[in-house]
């Protein structure tokens, strides 16, 4: 299985390459075309909209992968599109500067909320952002048509390529986010919806992990969770090599960590840790800080608890009451009352 996980993976950067390879020489190709026939101030003005322009792509795809969601009974959490960030907090939605380069790209986080019909939603969902690219492509290029025949001065010629550009970049946003591939553990829209589709045992296990997000979205106690469904997903994951069955042992140890059984947590807890390299490097802190936490509240270990902690960087993307938790923790320990 790890043979053919690693063709797979082979392949699918070499599906990347290609793809980024026809995507750069088109680029190419159209800007050499534009630059024998647009003026010199139009082409300025194009080059300083180029990268609003791609920042606005990126957004409409992910709002599309929102609107989906939201429409597909989702809790919509966090929208990323490259150094912007809207975080939702207790208190309302929070706007933060995106720090963390893995998710510089764009992202949107929806959390699912009940289990019905979970693998019909999740597929909307992943829809939800090429659907929005696509019909983005569209429209700027309808628009840009028009714009072309309306044209009169070096203003609406400078919104007409703009809109022929922004075309092109949602449409190769759509080629790619549709096109089905797995790089590092993430999977593009395409493979999603491709899995629900086929079914079979990447669904189901799928289908698991989602529910286990699920119930801890939906706020249900670790101690609460189905254990069976647990260990199902984990002997699944074990079977077709799941980039995502590391998330079992977290959502593992939570569970006996709740329940009281301290033992099995901590062996859960090592396991998570000792496959921490699985996790993206952008999302790795919640290992060192779930580590550190057990460590210095459970175990009143502070040598072992600090040496976890010292792996740990702050990420917006981590929930602010369980970094004070852990620092808590730690001022506990010293025995620093007043922190």
């Amino acid at each position: 299985m790890k043979k053919k996980n690693k063709i797979s993976k082979v392949i699918t950067i070499l599906v990347l390459v290609l793809l980024g390879a026809a995507v750069g020489f088109m680029g190419a190709r159209v800007g050499v075309l534009a630059a024998e026939t647009i003026p010199a101030n139009i082409a300025i003005g194009l080059a300083i909209l180029a990268i609003p322009s791609f920042l606005f792509v990126i957004a409409v795809h992910e709002l599309g992968h929102a609107f989906a969601g939201i429409k597909m009974n989702f809790d919509f959490r966090m929208l990323v599109v490259g150094p912007f960030m809207w975080d939702k907090e207790q208190e309302g939605w929070k706007f933060k500067w995106n720090k963390n380069v893995n998710v510089s790209g764009g992202l949107v986080i929806c959390l699912p909320t009940g289990n019905e019909r979970l693998s019909q939603r999740f597929s909307i969902y992943a829809a939800g952002g090429p659907v929005a690219s696509l019909l983005l492509a569209a429209i700027a290029f309808a628009s840009h048509k028009l714009m072309e025949q309306l044209a009169t001065n070096d203003v609406l010629h400078l919104i007409s390529y703009l809109l022929s550009m922004t075309a092109f970049l949602s449409l190769v946003i759509f080629i790619v986010t549709v096109i089905p591939v797995h790089v590092g553990g993430f999977s593009s829209d395409g493979a999603r919806i491709l899995r629900f589709a086929k079914g079979g045992e990447p669904a189901a296990f799928e289908l698991l992990i989602l529910k286990m997000i699920g119930l801890s979205t939906a706020g249900t106690r670790p101690k609460l969770y189905n254990k069976n469904e647990l260990e199902e997903a984990m002997v699944l994951a074990e079977k077709i090599n799941a980039p995502f069955g590391v998330y079992l042992y977290a959502y593992a140890h939570q569970m006996a960590f709740d329940d009281g059984d301290i033992e099995l947590a901590e062996k859960y807890l090592l396991e998570y840790a000792s496959r921490a390299d699985e996790v993206p490097e952008g999302m790795r802190s919640a290992v060192w800080m779930d580590a550190a936490f057990f460590y210095a509240y459970a175990m009143k270990d502070l040598p072992r608890a600090t040496e976890y902690w010292e792996k740990f960087k702050p990420s917006a993307i981590l929930p602010k009451a369980q970094v004070l938790a852990t620092e808590a923790a730690f001022a506990f320990l010293r025995v620093e009352r007043e922190s």
